[in-house]
């Protein structure tokens, strides 16, 4: 049974009747809420969410300063052998570390007999770049200092207090140590890492700064007392009662937070500072710089430090004394609301046909989710939403249906770009590879054809020994990406026992071959060059033969074909050696290079590839080798999309 039909003016001719009766009812009502809930849970909610968070803020900060240590302290343990060794170790961690101020390493005494009693390496990150050198001395005693005392005993590490050091950075800093062991698990010194005190300080300001910028009742009380006191701060006390951050730099390293007491209200302020040294949290009543505060404390993780809030009480009172004020507006604003009732009722009851218009409006514009109003009569207005809303539902099931496909192709979009970032992690990426090396030098360089790719290459130096590999996977995209991840992971495991190249790709095929129900393969070269005598070792399972440079023209290194890896698994590989000349380089390559084609699919081939590397002689750098290599097929293929992977990579003996 349909509603009976109600015309839109009647229904505002008999709302305006109870109007005021209405009116002056909400405002009652409206009253007792705003006095019963208003204000009560303010203050203790927000301080205490305000002190969590700065908690949290300290933490991060002290959390990244543990585990930029731990890192450094461990490649500091395989850098132990000279003392350049030790500083130039120093700064290049320190340089990816900027968020230290400064870190070091305290010797035991005589660690270094020819450096003397004290040898404590520093790097300290200032203003003219990282600077390094050895600050222990007689009159550098650092044996005595609490950061070494509490690092030589501590494998977890600890933090130190405040102090000025003086011989380092010059400034007050905060420093976590933690014990250093050699290679054999000896202790020989201590690791500090320290952070500027200025840090921690400027953190708490930023605090201050905002609580009394965003809260009208400290801005209200500290401006009409005119006194700068009864605005709230925060502050920091070590487990000593020394205070670690205060607005008052004077009190920092200066006493500790009894001495500041007024002796008038002595207990309650030495109580405070008994709860906050004892890692309790809560609100304390305290009589602090001449101010009667409200002081809400908590400990700060990772430190044994504890953080308080201090808000002065007239702050704190400040929202019941103006609650008064607000009752009184608000009797008189309902005054007033009466008083233009007949001009607000009419306009209220016009109001949703206001607000369909509205939102008419901005579906017009294209927004198809807007809320449309909600009309409970049963009117001419009721009739229009309602048509409205069909129309409404519509659109929005269309746009939600073509959103759910757009969205499902930026999905699978980024989950490719999370693969390459996974395969490509994977592999060397990091130039010069052996900065510290003289003897060799090495470059390469990965471009999939599609988000990820099936060629591969990998290389580590094991007992005086460098093995490397280079290979391409059948097929492209996420399958070949796969198989290639495989392939990576074995080499690099099975090098790391076997010494044979061959008996690595032996191994690689026959797991491979025996579970391959796709048949995907992988042309391999995998092989060993000793650094001392350029002897290089191989086996060949397919792949493209690497080009020695550098010895005349350039030439291909002689290599059996054998069959790709993955296909039989019994398949015996031979092994092959050859030495490379000091000065030369082993030019290494897959099929993207040779099969590389133009716009008009013609190949840029082995006679170009020869082309580009005959003009290098012993003096080129495998980086400079494989920019102009691949400069060259860049310039041949122009805009044609890539065809497929393309991997080189150069192995240099250097003459020295």
């Amino acid at each position: 049974m349909s509603k009976k039909f109600k015309s839109f003016s009647g229904r505002l001719t008999r709302s305006l009747a109870l109007s005021v009766l209405v009116i002056m009812l909400l405002i009652t009502v409206l009253v007792f809420i705003v006095a019963a809930a208003g204000f009560y849970m303010f203050s203790d909610d927000h301080y205490y969410d305000t002190m969590e968070k700065t908690n949290g803020d300290i933490a991060m900060m002290m959390s990244n300063v543990e585990v930029s240590a731990d890192n450094i302290i461990d490649e500091l343990s395989w850098h132990l052998t000279t003392p350049d060794l030790v500083l130039s170790t120093l700064a290049y961690e320190l340089g990816t570390n900027s968020h230290l101020t400064g870190c070091g390493i305290a010797f035991l005494p005589d660690y270094f007999p020819k450096e003397g009693r004290w040898f404590e390496a520093y790097a300290l990150n200032g203003e003219d770049g990282i600077k390094v050198s050895n600050i222990g001395s007689e009159s550098h005693d650092y044996f005595d200092d609490e950061w070494y005392l509490k690092g030589i005993e501590s494998e977890k590490g600890v933090w130190s207090a405040p102090y000025m050091d003086s011989d380092g950075a010059g400034t007050v800093l905060c420093t976590y140590s933690r014990q250093v062991k050699d290679p054999d698990g000896k202790v020989v010194g201590v690791f500090g890492a320290d952070i500027s005190f200025d840090g921690l300080y400027s953190l708490l300001k930023e605090t201050d700064r905002k609580e009394n910028l965003m809260s009208i009742w400290v801005s209200m009380v500290s401006q009409r007392k005119k006194d700068d006191r009864l605005k709230l701060y925060s502050f920091i006390l070590g487990p000593d009662g020394r205070y670690v951050v205060h607005p008052d730099k004077d009190r920092i390293l200066n006493g500790t937070f009894y001495d500041y007491s007024d002796p008038s209200y002595v207990e309650d302020y030495n109580e405070l500072g008994d709860l906050m040294r004892q890692g309790k949290s809560g609100v304390h009543k305290a009589y602090l710089d001449g101010i009667h505060s409200l002081v809400y404390y908590a400990p700060l993780m990772h430190s044994g430090w504890s953080m308080g809030i201090a808000v002065p009480s007239e702050v704190q009172m400040a929202p019941s004394l103006f609650l008064g004020t607000f009752i009184i507006v608000l009797i008189l604003l309902g005054l007033l609301i009466v008083s233009l009732l007949s001009y607000f009722k009419i306009k209220k009851a016009t109001k949703p046909l206001m607000k369909l218009a509205q939102s008419a409006q901005e579906v017009a514009g294209g927004n198809f989710d807007t809320e449309l109003p909600d009309i409970k009569t049963n009117d001419e207005i009721r009739l229009l939403r309602d048509s409205f809303d069909d129309m409404q539902k519509s659109l929005s099931k269309y746009v939600s249906e073509l959103t759910e496909t757009t969205a499902q192709k930026a999905s699978i979009e980024n989950e490719l770009y999370v693969a390459r970032s996974i395969q490509m992690s994977m592999l060397p990426m990091i130039w010069p590879a052996f900065p510290d090396r003289e003897d060799l030098d090495i470059y390469g360089i990965l471009k999939p054809a599609k988000a990820v790719g099936g060629d591969l290459y990998d290389f580590h130096i094991k007992d005086g020994k460098l093995y490397f590999c280079i290979g391409d996977v059948s097929g492209k995209g996420i399958p070949a990406s796969l198989v290639m991840t495989l392939a990576v992971a074995m080499f690099r495991t099975l090098s790391q026992t076997v010494e044979d190249p061959s008996k690595i790709v032996s191994l690689i095929s026959s797991s491979m071959a025996e579970h391959n129900e796709s048949m995907m393969f992988v042309t391999f070269f995998v092989g060993y060059m000793d650094i001392d005598t350029g002897e290089i070792k191989y086996c060949n399972a397919g792949h493209n033969a690497p080009i020695i440079v550098g010895d005349g023209e350039p030439r291909f290194l002689n290599v059996d074909s054998n069959v790709p890896i993955g296909v039989l698994k019994d398949w015996n590989y031979s092994l092959q050696t050859e030495t490379l000349e000091k000065g030369c380089s082993l030019f290494l390559y897959t099929d993207g290079l040779t099969e590389a084609t133009d716009i008009k699919d013609q190949l840029f081939g082995e006679k170009a590839v020869f082309e580009t590397l005959s003009v290098f002689g012993k003096d080129a750098a495998p980086k400079e080798i494989i920019s102009k290599v691949d400069e060259a097929v860049g310039s041949f293929v122009g805009d044609a999309e890539q065809s497929d992977d393309l991997t080189m990579m150069v192995i240099k003996r250097l003459d020295r």
